[in-house]
């Protein structure tokens, strides 16, 4: 059973005069909705992409504090990357049906009231909210104990917002979510912890103080 997953001392470079993630140190519990804020260019996409889609990270991971392989994390992690990812050509339910999800959250999906409408049309014609949930559908969907999303709220209209705000709150119970997105406010609502990601280390954040200091938010006055 997942409780917790420890990441430390992780690195990243790119060459050796462009390090881009330096010593990172995160530790995220069950039951937990973590934010990581930054700036564009900070490095949040390569944070996630080195612990997925990479996997080629200095540094170590725990699992319920046990050690776990590159292999094993990838398989205990979902991940909703930046770019859309379905293929533009294929019907909505060819890529419902090819997804590794169980029978019954397939189902869920077939009959979501945003999705049962478009099932037989082609990724292509759907608008950027509809994809973008559809793809979060997807990876929310997969047996995984921990779930990286970079930007879903990024350019889709409020409805599809609050759509995934609230399956997130409904699911985060039984596993962590880390997130990224540029939309503060609602990254502040849903987030149980936040962090910055800024000149390659992350940094804890208890108020918008510290994110004025820092120079992530604009000042107040």
């Amino acid at each position: 059973m997942f409780e917790s997953m420890k990441i430390k001392c992780l690195n990243y470079n790119y060459s050796a005069e462009q390090k881009i993630l330096n010593n990172l140190f995160l530790k995220v519990k069950k039951n937990e909705i973590v934010g990581i804020l930054g700036r564009n260019g900070s490095g949040k996409t390569t944070f996630f992409n080195a612990l997925t889609i990479f996997g080629d990270y200095l540094g170590s991971v725990f699992i319920n504090d046990s050690y776990v392989s590159r292999t094993q994390l990838i398989n205990r992690v979902g991940y909703l990357p930046q770019v859309n990812f379905l293929p533009n050509g294929k019907k909505v339910k060819y890529v419902i049906n090819m997804f590794p999800i169980k029978k019954e959250k397939r189902e869920s999906i077939y009959n979501n009231h945003r999705i049962k409408n478009v099932l037989d049309q082609k990724v292509i014609s759907l608008s950027g909210g509809e994809r973008r949930y559809l793809e979060f559908l997807l990876v929310n969907s997969l047996e995984r104990d921990i779930i990286i999303l970079d930007e879903p709220f990024s350019e889709i209209e409020p409805i599809y917002e609050k759509a995934i705000f609230d399956d997130i709150m409904k699911y985060f119970n039984d596993r962590v979510y880390i997130i990224t997105d540029h939309k503060f406010e609602i990254i502040k609502k849903l987030c149980t912890q936040l962090y910055l990601l800024q000149n390659g280390e992350l940094l804890k954040i208890s108020s918008e103080d510290e994110l004025i200091k820092y120079g992530y938010l604009s000042s107040k006055k």
